[in-house]
């Protein structure tokens, strides 16, 4: 297959999104379209579509990743493939709740169900009867993963059900990659010992701690993996789908938003850390031990490691250095001087802020400590390698991002709508207010994708100049003059790497629909349902003060172990009997104040958000009027 000049491979990148996933699975939702669409008329199929216009060449997708929003849509585009049966959601359904396939079902319906709206239910606050782990009630983000991944069934055949369901353009040896950030960083030494200290076992090294971890899943074509070195990607069997389901939400951990998630040797043994250790240092996801030599020493590494996880985001939003890795290891050719493979990546919310805005220094500490978190943050998500690897033209590369122009009733250009993506208010948690803010989003991800695949992912084509890319050899003048895109003050010819063959269905040329969008008008959001949720916000708030405060007052366990401090404390601070009865009314006193200072704090966290959520709406222009 890789030495098949007619097959491009692909890859694809799923960045970070919170709600705006409804986006990226939109994106997904086309692609498979119009991939499984080309693949039925090759075979004569598709009822309205001549086989003469029908270009025999391939695309594959061999690996995906992504992280948070990005990293759960993955997996469910992975469930999507492997269940095999492609039904793309081409317009608005009437009845937004109705099953349609698993992208939309998960992001579009989330949690909502007869039981309660989704925004609701994370105010709800019976995951407080433990322990206080996240902002919202995250047990909406267990339901939705059930729900896209567990069909657990002993008795199928993986490896059969496989060759039998997989759809053509997917590799039967998709590898699948997910971010995530340890709380616990894993030691990695480095020697600074002379020779004399080497003979010496007391001599330390130093050591730097990666916080960064892959999920690196493998699909095999259904048949098991070296589980030293790669998890198997097996919904079918209990003990692989609970590793699945494990990974999915963990990467979509949101930091204090979403609750923090729990790694231990069952998820990851200390073979399978250090195997995937050695690829994230070599940045070679391809190569099963790119440390042939075995010089990376991993010797202090805990037995059983274990720890806490939150979303992968915080070091790493968009995995593609890692993706690409796998595409390059597996198709690169040495002295090639055509493009064989790409990399795709969706990006709901591409980092361009901090470039347009104009610095604005703090003054003073309280200005300061803000900037230093968000300093610490940047610096674990730059991208040194992969700033240079741009230079490479080894493979293609493209992003789909949100973008919404708007047109006259001519349909004459007339701008571009600065903020397209309506889960992007409340600081991209917005998707959860209301199920048309998703409907529309997914639907502008899938018109997105339309215009990326019909005119920016493409090739030149120039047969007189002999600049001819090999997957477009054999067309023909009238695949040529059916899927040509042709740019505005440009005399060149493109061709396009996807043929969409919805341009023959609908008989249209390539990038026609270019400014048409599905969900035209952008919906507005009545604020009434939030003012409904003030008594909701305000209990939760309420519980996780008293949740933070009893947290806090909880006698330490560690006494026991430091007896002459606690000697030293007790001397300097002992009370007579008339100070231990002032503190006992002052206890009281205090114990009485603060409850009305707990529900006054409760109740200005609830306005704070709700006007938030509310100034963020208005200023993208999606709030109804009062």
């Amino acid at each position: 297959m890789a030495d098949d000049k007619k097959t491009f491979h692909l890859g694809l990148t799923m960045a970070g999104a919170v709600s705006a996933g409804c986006y990226t699975a939109g994106v997904i939702d086309y692609l498979f379209e119009i991939l499984d669409l080309w693949e039925r008329a090759k075979e004569g199929n598709v009822v309205g579509i001549d086989m003469d216009l029908v270009p025999k060449n391939k695309v594959i997708i061999d690996a995906m990743g992504g992280t948070s929003a990005g990293g759960m849509t993955t997996i469910m585009t992975a469930m999507y493939a492997i269940k095999g049966d492609i039904k793309p959601v081409k317009k608005i359904p009437k009845n937004p709740m109705e099953n349609l396939n698993i992208l939309y079902n998960s992001w579009v319906h989330l949690d909502d169900n007869v039981k309660g709206k989704t925004f609701d239910k994370l105010w709800e606050t019976d995951d407080l009867d433990e322990n206080l782990v996240s902002l919202f009630n995250s047990k909406v983000i267990d339901a939705i993963a059930s729900k896209a991944i567990d069909f657990v069934d002993d008795n199928v055949d993986f490896p059969l059900f496989l060759e039998n369901r997989l759809p053509k353009f997917i590799s039967k040896d998709l590898e699948i990659l997910l971010s995530h950030t340890l709380l616990r960083g894993i030691p990695l030494s480095v020697d600074f010992k002379t020779e004399i200290a080497r003979k010496m076992k007391t001599s330390p090294k130093h050591n730097t701690f990666e916080h960064y971890l892959v999920s690196h899943f493998k699909l095999n074509a259904g048949n098991p993996v070296n589980e030293d070195h790669y998890l198997w990607f097996n919904p079918f069997k209990q003990s692989y789908s609970d590793k699945i389901k494990l990974s999915t939400i963990s990467t979509g951990a949101f930091p204090v938003g979403l609750a923090y998630r729990d790694f231990d040797n069952k998820q990851f043994s200390n073979n399978y850390i250090k195997s995937v250790l050695r690829r994230t240092i070599f940045g070679d996801f391809g190569t099963e031990n790119p440390d042939i030599r075995e010089e990376i020493e991993l010797n202090n590494l805990p037995p059983n490691f274990e720890s806490l996880t939150i979303d992968g985001g915080v070091i790493n939003n968009e995995p593609y250095r890692e993706v690409g890795s796998i595409l390059k290891s597996k198709f690169h050719k040495e002295g090639k001087i055509y493009q064989n493979y790409g990399l795709i990546m969706i990006d709901p919310f591409p980092d361009n802020d901090d470039i347009k805005r104009e610095y604005k220094k703090p003054k003073d500490l309280i200005g300061v400590i803000p900037a230093i978190i968000k300093t610490l943050w940047n610096q674990s998500k730059v991208k040194r390698t992969e700033m240079l690897d741009q230079y490479s033209v080894g493979f293609f590369k493209g992003v789909i991002y949100p973008r919404k122009h708007y047109t006259n009733k001519e349909g004459e250009y007339r701008g571009r709508d600065k903020n397209p993506l309506t889960s992007a208010a409340f600081n991209a948690f917005g998707g959860f207010l209301d199920i048309k803010f998703r409907v529309h989003d997914f639907f502008l991800g899938r018109n997105n994708a339309r215009n990326f695949v019909q005119y920016f992912g493409s090739f030149p084509y120039d047969p007189e100049h002999d600049n001819v890319h090999p997957i477009h050899q054999d067309w023909t003048p009238e695949m040529v003059a059916k899927f040509k895109i042709k740019r505005k003050g440009d005399t060149r010819i493109y061709l396009p790497i996807i043929p969409d063959l919805n341009l023959i269905l609908e008989n249209k040329e390539s990038g026609e629909d270019r400014y048409v969008y599905t969900y035209q008008e952008k919906p507005k959001y009545n604020p009434k349902r939030l003012f409904a949720l003030k008594d909701a916000m305000f209990n939760r708030f309420k519980k996780i003060l008293d949740k933070g405060l009893e947290s806090i007052s909880k006698p330490s366990n560690d006494k026991e172990k430091t007896p002459i401090s606690d000697e030293w404390i007790h001397t300097a601070f002992k009370r007579n009997w008339f100070q231990r009865i002032g503190d006992s009314v002052k206890s009281w006193v205090a114990g009485g104040l603060t409850k009305p200072i707990k529900k006054g704090i409760a109740s200005l966290l609830s306005k704070f958000v709700i006007k938030m959520i509310l100034e963020d709406l208005e200023e993208m222009e999606i709030l109804e009027e009062k």
